[in-house]
């Protein structure tokens, strides 16, 4: 792994995983967004 071009390696993974790459950091943005809210919410509730 250490001697892997990263510039290669990304354009393989890329082209492997196609369209699905795109709805995984979608998916990724939104659930981190609801952890990040729900984090908040409860500690604005418990007042921390």
């Amino acid at each position: 792994m250490a001697g892997w071009d990263a510039e290669h390696t990304t354009r393989k993974i890329e082209a492997n995983i196609g369209r699905d790459l795109q709805f995984i950091r979608i998916n990724g943005t939104v659930v981190g967004s609801l952890v990040g809210l729900l984090i908040y919410t409860v500690t604005r509730l418990a007042g921390v």
